[in-house]
């Protein structure tokens, strides 16, 4: 069946999308649990009886779960099937170019907010794409660049399905300026006419919190489908084309997608904070009423017998109290309320500690007990940590999408790119051209290491090459710095083409000092 491209029928599929997500309360469940995250935990209540009072047990869990997940450190590592002297030349070219890439694209700093996001809404994507106005320090411009998408603005073609390269088609929704969409508008060649008929529009669920007052914004959509020869994508807004559709040579849909705790049958994950959050109003509710009854009855009151003062009861030192009858007689006594029941503080203290270690976050991953025993704190911190291991998997897999969603780029945008590769000989770095759109088409073995693995991987290659030289199985200084990974010797490079020019004018004085004998 032909593929409607009008912007009514983009929108159209915009619009069931989001009647499936109201109709699994995504939006208002994303909307409460992201104010619970940021301490908002009495919005809409009126309490006039008692002081409110937030004592946050959830983003102390959410910021640990990313702190034991994310990690600023990805390495990859690329493997042709063909390793013959062009496929290493390759594998080199492409581990070089990934490292720029990374760097420049600023994916490792964004897997902070992802994790945050996908912990609380359930779900984040990256959205990857080619900016042809990027500065790289060379004469040709553009560079791979990441979206951050929360989970509200993407609108997946088979909501029944969370794998991203199963979908027939993805939707992502984006709010722009009117000036700078109608702009782009006319650079992609589009009728007046049309470009006319962009006008700002209602955000809806767009925004998790309604923002008061008219703003000249519009409401974009992407819309991408996978075609014979790669992927279409066009732009729309509700009664006008943006950009019309084009198809790029992509293999891949330019989109990764995270889910924190899978729901069968649904392409948007659950959060840890939907199931935790009646916890947190109780513990606050609780938290409110004890200190509320603490300020009511904790300090002794005074009794005072009205018919002999009738001007009241004053505090004030020094002040003369005027009274009718005998002033020996008691008229005054001190009152003090029974104390509160020592059951509800322990009960307060044992829910914030339930809720904590049902979400996954025990006091001794919090740094909260005693290190009387080591060994049992070591423990239960690797018994705190076991169940983020599936997270931790899923993580490292999305991950790897996104590096052969980079991958899958550079074969199309690239073309051809000066890379600065080192001698293999140990001389100066050598400047080397290399045709990125040979890549496309090809299939390439990719190791991607995250976090800890590829600190791991380095350190213990290095320990295990220097037990070698202990233990004289390497004899040879230039065998061990070539086994020796790069970024743990500073000029590297350096010191083996300084070894080899010495080894090299050993020899000579060696042969010079043989012809010289008589």
């Amino acid at each position: 069946m032909q593929f409607d491209r009008s912007p009514a029928e983009v929108w159209r599929r915009y619009e069931r999308d989001r009647d499936y997500k109201r109709s699994i309360g995504l939006y208002d469940r994303v909307r409460r649990n992201e104010a619970f995250y940021l301490g908002r935990q009495w919005e809409g209540l009126r309490v006039q009886s008692l002081d409110p009072l937030i004592f946050n047990v959830l983003r102390r869990c959410v910021n640990l779960f990313v702190a034991m997940l994310v990690s600023d450190d990805v390495a990859v590592r690329v493997t042709p099937f063909e390793m013959n002297g062009e496929g290493r030349r390759t594998a080199h070219v492409l581990e070089r170019a990934f490292a720029s890439a990374i760097e420049r694209s600023g994916v490792k700093a964004l897997g902070r907010p992802l994790l945050k996001n996908a912990c609380v809404d359930g779900d984040a994507c990256f959205y990857v794409h080619f900016d042809p106005a990027l500065e790289t320090g060379q004469a040709v411009k553009g560079d791979i660049a990441v979206d951050l998408i929360d989970s509200t603005n993407i609108c997946f073609g088979n909501p029944a399905c969370d794998e991203v390269q199963r979908q027939p088609y993805i939707i992502i929704a984006m709010r722009r300026d009117i000036d700078e969409v109608r702009r782009e508008a006319r650079e992609n060649g589009i009728s007046e006419d049309e470009i006319s008929a962009i006008r700002a529009d209602d955000a809806g669920e767009y925004h998790r919190w309604r923002v008061n007052g008219g703003e000249e914004r519009v409401t974009v959509l992407l819309h991408m489908r996978r075609v014979e020869g790669g992927i279409a994508f066009c732009k729309t807004v509700r009664n006008a084309t943006v950009m019309r559709e084009k198809v790029l040579p992509y293999r891949l849909y330019p989109v990764t997608h995270l889910c924190w705790n899978r729901v069968r049958g649904s392409c948007h994950g659950e959060s840890p904070l939907t199931e935790a959050i009646p916890n947190q109003i109780a513990i606050n509710k609780l938290y409110s009423m004890y200190v509320q009854c603490i300020k009511q009855v904790a300090f002794p009151k005074i009794v005072y017998d009205m018919t002999r003062f009738p001007n009241g009861w004053s505090n004030d030192v020094g002040k003369a109290i005027a009274m009718r009858g005998n002033p020996n007689e008691a008229i005054a006594a001190a009152f003090r309320a029974p104390d509160i029941s020592a059951q509800v503080l322990q009960l307060l203290r044992q829910m914030m500690t339930d809720t904590m270690e049902l979400m996954g976050a025990s006091e001794a991953s919090l740094g909260t007990v005693r290190p009387d025993n080591t060994s049992a704190i070591i423990a239960v911190q690797s018994a705190t940590a076991a169940p983020l291991e599936l997270t931790k998997m899923e993580f490292y897999r999305f991950t790897e999408d996104w590096a052969r969603i980079f991958l899958d780029m550079m074969g199309v945008h690239y073309g051809v790119r000066t890379l600065v590769l080192p001698d293999e000989d140990g001389g100066e770095p050598d400047r080397q051209s290399f045709d990125f759109s040979t890549l496309a088409g090809q299939d390439m073995r990719l190791q991607v290491d995250v976090g800890a693995a590829s600190y791991w991987s380095e350190i213990m290659q290095t320990t295990t090459s220097d037990h070698l030289l202990e233990s004289g199985v390497i004899s040879d200084p230039l065998v061990y710095l070539e086994n020796v990974p790069d970024y743990q010797v500073r000029g590297k490079h350096d010191l083996l083409h300084a070894l080899r020019m010495q080894r090299q004018t050993q020899k000579e004085e060696t042969a010079n000092a043989g012809t010289e004998q008589p």
